[in-house]
């Protein structure tokens, strides 16, 4: 394993790197008030808070983030105040503060990350940011006469740029925190007793009731896909057939791992999956109201498997540990990054559909859908982090009993 930690070291010349750097980003700052962009104030400003945490903290000028750390996150803050890239520089920027902001929790806080797992959470985080920024700048422009989005199309290629460079820069900072020799590499025996997967041994009257409930919706959605079968339908046949397929996995676990799922867990996954696929029958287009009941809906199962990794990952290793409100927190911005992976998906399939003909497999239907659908994403994701997420606690061990069997396999 690596410390994160051992980044932080008095070094002069990464003193000076850093304070030269904040001073820049400060005077950043003043530039964009100039411009009449206080966005990006906020955010240069944000950097310099962060990049002062190290020193403030240690009670040391010395002691800093590294030089070339702190150069590498401020550079997109400062080719934005020069007027170029206006696209990019926004996600790089954000996620240059996302990895300070990880390498700070790890040191000044109870939490513990892995390189690894920071790199996730840069990933995570600028495409989180980006759905959130998609969000604010819909609502400015609706309530302030702003006019951020002019369209759904620049909208998508935002939202594709800001995966992009999320997945960029995690591969950068992954190479730099695998080969820095400021990295501590630290051998760490990280093997965990494997312990049979959580579930419930005997069924209730309750859980029985759930999985007879389970399997009408399955019939259900039997239905559905015969329906489009018989019309030649091959979108409304995706869009049944996967939901349908989604709902036999409790059933894979049970037979491949020996997990058996709770049944109103069960009854949650095939109640979600009929939804979208009644939705794709017409419901989508005729109730308004129903894409975002089913988008809330999907997103508490996106939350779920989203704690089950982190709470995952912490069972696996030691050198990661997360307390109550950072798992939250990672539930709410995992759900916004899925979210908008799925609206490139949907993006993508109209593309295609435009090439090669026919209709679309995913449908969207202009930038207040896009929006609509970001927000109850995160309805759901809320309503798991803050009441829910115990329910995925079985789910959890499951993942930390695979991946534990395939690394001792691999040895």
């Amino acid at each position: 394993m690596a410390s994160l930690r051992s980044l932080l070291r008095s070094h002069r010349s990464d003193a000076l790197v850093a304070w030269l750097s904040a001073a820049v980003l400060a005077g950043s700052a003043g530039r964009f008030l100039l411009l009449g962009e206080p966005d990006w104030a906020v955010l240069a400003l944000c950097i310099v808070a962060v990049v002062l945490v190290v020193p403030v903290h240690e009670r040391d000028p010395a002691t800093t983030f590294p030089g070339e750390l702190v150069a590498t996150v401020s550079l997109p803050v400062v080719v934005r105040a020069v007027g170029l890239a206006p696209t990019v520089t926004p996600f790089l920027a954000v996620a240059g503060l996302a990895v300070l902001v990880a390498v700070a929790l790890d040191a000044f806080t109870s939490l513990s990350m892995t390189p690894r797992f920071a790199v996730v959470f840069v990933v995570v985080t600028t495409m989180a940011f980006a759905g959130a920024w998609a969000v604010a700048a819909f609502a400015a422009d609706r309530l302030l006469g702003t006019a951020f989005l002019t369209d759904k199309t620049e909208l998508m290629w935002d939202l594709v740029g800001a995966t992009g460079v999320g997945v960029v820069a995690g591969v950068v900072f992954d190479q730099y925190f695998e080969y820095s020799a400021r990295v501590d590499h630290l051998r760490e025996d990280a093997d965990r007793e494997s312990t049979a997967p959580e579930g419930p041994t005997t069924s209730s009257d309750g859980d029985r009731r759930a999985r007879l409930a389970t399997r009408a919706l399955q019939f259900g959605l039997v239905g559905i896909s015969g329906v489009a079968l018989l019309r030649r339908d091959p979108t409304l046949l995706v869009n049944s057939g996967g939901p349908l397929a989604v709902t036999l996995l409790p059933a894979l676990f049970r037979r491949e791992y020996g997990y058996r799922m709770h049944g109103g867990l069960v009854l949650w996954l095939a109640l979600a999956s009929t939804l979208h696929a009644v939705g794709a029958v017409g419901l989508y287009q005729s109730l308004g109201w129903y894409d975002s009941l089913t988008h809330t809906l999907s997103a508490t199962l996106v939350a779920g498997v989203g704690y089950a990794v982190a709470r995952a990952v912490e069972d696996h290793t030691g050198a990661v540990s997360f307390d109550r409100e950072f798992r939250a927190t990672f539930v709410v911005l995992f759900v916004l990054a899925v979210g908008v992976g799925w609206e490139i998906l949907e993006f993508a399939s109209g593309g295609l559909a435009t090439l090669v003909g026919g209709e679309a497999v995913l449908a969207q239907y202009g930038t207040t859908d896009i929006v609509n659908d970001l927000v109850f994403n995160t309805v759901g994701a809320v309503v798991v982090a803050l009441w829910s997420s115990s329910h995925f606690e079985g789910v959890a061990t499951l993942l930390t009993d695979r991946v534990g069997a395939l690394a001792r396999r691999e040895e």
